[in-house]
């Protein structure tokens, strides 16, 4: 009982986030009909339909956007400095600070999610820059480099 209960305040902590229902249901094990009927109830619309289909490098086409999701991944490092597990509270909290302190990003809550499991996997990975020490996010774009955008330009 208890655990159900907890699975349904986690949903809806990620539905009042526009999270996919393919995560909600991935992070939670809810079957797929209550976060469709509870994403309908918080927003008065049905949610996007599909699974969720792009990477890290996805995200990063464009330098501004690059920016954003290298700041969120710093976010979500800080958040989660003690553990390596992808709690998805920890993405949560991340995604939180994130748009508390960047709220124009266009970054959205199942962006963030796609960041957070690629740093987990060891897909991408948060580093400094070399000249700088602003933070860089590796093979997130195909020109990697281990300089920031800023250094780049110079």
């Amino acid at each position: 009982m208890l655990k159900t209960f907890n699975q349904q305040c986690r949903a809806v902590e990620l539905l009042k986030r526009q999270a996919r229902i393919s995560i909600v249901h991935k992070e939670t094990r809810l079957s797929k009909r209550v976060p469709k009927e509870g994403y309908h109830e918080i927003h008065g619309r049905f949610a996007c339909a599909g699974a969720v289909k792009y990477s890290t490098q996805g995200l990063t086409r464009t330098l501004k956007k690059y920016k954003e999701v290298t700041f969120f991944a710093a976010c979500f490092a800080t958040v989660t400095a003690k553990t390596q597990d992808l709690e998805i509270i920890h993405v949560i909290h991340a995604y939180d600070l994130f748009k508390k302190i960047y709220g124009s990003s266009q970054l959205d809550f199942t962006g963030a999610w796609v960041v957070a499991r690629d740093l987990r996997l060891g897909i991408t990975k948060l580093s400094k820059c070399h000249h700088c020490g602003a933070p860089v996010l590796l093979n997130a774009r195909e020109d990697d480099s281990n300089r920031c955008g800023v250094v780049q330009l110079n």
